[in-house]
């Protein structure tokens, strides 16, 4: 439960940022995710991320207000020749969202293992950076009944053998399926002490900040 000086704070205070990393194989969906969440359309003849594309969204739960964050996203390029540019886009992220294609499902998968695996020694290497990952399943508008199965249970296998995975979801950017839903849980999910550390310290500074600018004004106001 938030306290009320969090509560108060958050009145005045711009919300804490909170960094979002997209990462997988190109045309898994990556980008359709991210516009789909920002701008809530969906665009079929979506072009290719090169480097990699930034966005930002102020963003809370519906019925939790006093969590608002700036959730700040960096949809990664996902061919091959950029894989050496996207450590540093990972580098500070409190998320990653690791995707694959439930529709092309093999060879996108097996991309996604890769980047857990990078994100699993990154937060080896950094352990003050810890990165939380999520498994997002894209396009399942595309899967039909009979492979779910079979991919449900490569899925259940690797996030039994990888206990970094935070979740997995299944998204369509589509129709917009588990979309929202994702980062829901995204923002219900941070501890508390991150809002409650914000807005502690971010207040102190303010207060401090008005008490010095309140000494410069009756100053002024003296010696006139």
């Amino acid at each position: 439960m938030t306290d009320n000086r969090t509560t108060q704070s958050s009145k005045v205070l711009m919300p804490p940022s909170y960094k979002v990393v997209v990462l997988g194989e190109s045309s898994v969906g990556k980008t359709s995710l991210v516009h789909r969440f920002t701008t809530n359309k969906f665009d079929l003849h979506t072009s290719n991320t090169i480097g990699a594309a930034f966005i930002t969204k102020m963003f809370s739960p519906p019925d939790k207000k006093e969590r608002t964050v700036k959730l700040e996203i960096w949809d990664t390029a996902g061919q091959e020749r950029y894989r050496s540019l996207t450590p540093m886009y990972y580098r500070n992220a409190k998320v990653a969202l690791v995707c694959f294609d439930m529709g092309n499902f093999e060879s996108t998968f097996n991309t996604a293992k890769y980047w857990i695996q990078q994100l699993d020694l990154n937060n080896s290497s950094e352990a003050n950076s810890t990165v939380e990952v999520r498994l997002v399943g894209t396009k399942m508008d595309l899967v039909h009944d009979q492979n779910n199965n079979e991919i449900q249970e490569q899925i259940d296998d690797l996030i039994s053998k990888k206990p970094n995975i935070k979740q997995f979801h299944q998204t369509s950017s589509k129709d917009g399926t588990g979309i929202t839903e994702l980062f829901n849980q995204i923002v219900l999910d941070i501890d508390e002490q991150f809002f409650k550390s914000y807005y502690e310290r971010n207040q102190d500074t303010r207060d401090h900040i008005g008490d010095m600018l309140s000494q410069r004004q009756a100053s002024i106001s003296n010696c006139c």
